[in-house]
């Protein structure tokens, strides 16, 4: 062989060997470049999940002011409605554990008034008595009785039931499976209806626990909510 026709031979082979490494590079662009726009192909989604429970702590606020002229006869009626009151909140089965007596605070009047010749008493007192617990059945009693019993006493009082619940942690775990359950439920009846098939999870984010009054009439009942959010790869 000559060494022009070996010369046009390595030609030929190095022709054929670049275009063939050029067809290859072009296989693995466009499969790089599809793989890569099969990641932008995603759904977002939300589970919704939702409990009725029942409260499992009541905070029961009772507050009362008295009247006086001179401090010590404030702070000896403050003393003596607070024993009162105290004693019905045992009576009806509350326990000294779980009742808690604050501060009172006194108010003089002559400090602010311009006229103190209109003023009948000089000190205001005021007193609140907080008790938490979980007898629900017996504050929702005593929201119904003792500010007339105290009445009969000369000492008015007002109530608040505020009813809370302390259990979250117990059923947050069971929630979040199931919010996680509903939002998978929600992707795939997408990809359904989007010709498609669900993948692997991209992104998840959990959403606040929220817990409020079932309804206006009924606090000691809570609804407990929590939305959590999913991304999913579609394929």
């Amino acid at each position: 062989m000559s060494e022009n026709q070996t010369s046009s031979t390595k030609s030929f082979i190095l022709g054929i060997s670049l275009v063939l490494a050029a067809f290859v590079l072009g296989l693995m662009l466009l499969f790089t470049v599809r793989t890569l726009k099969s990641f932008d192909d995603t759904v977002s989604v939300r589970g919704l999940c939702e409990r009725e429970v029942p409260a499992d702590r009541v905070a029961y606020r009772i507050s009362y002011t008295d009247k006086a002229n001179t401090l010590s006869e404030a702070r000896n009626l403050i003393d003596h409605h607070s024993k009162a009151i105290i004693a019905k909140l045992k009576e009806a089965g509350i326990e000294d554990s779980e009742i808690f007596v604050g501060n009172p605070s006194m108010d003089d009047r002559y400090s602010w008034s311009n006229d103190i010749s209109r003023i009948t008493y000089r000190y205001n007192a005021g007193q609140s008595i907080n008790v938490y617990t979980s007898k629900m059945d017996v504050v929702t009693k005593l929201q119904n009785t003792l500010e007339a019993d105290m009445l009969k006493e000369d000492i008015l009082v007002n109530g608040y039931a505020d009813y809370q619940f302390l259990g979250l942690n117990e059923i947050k775990p069971d929630m979040i499976a199931e919010s996680l359950v509903k939002a998978r439920e929600s992707a795939e009846e997408f990809a359904k209806n989007s010709h498609s098939k669900i993948g692997k999870m991209r992104t998840a984010s959990q959403g606040y626990f929220e817990v409020n009054d079932l309804d206006e009439t009924t606090p000691q009942m809570k609804k407990v909510r929590v939305v959590t959010t999913v991304e999913y790869y579609l394929k």
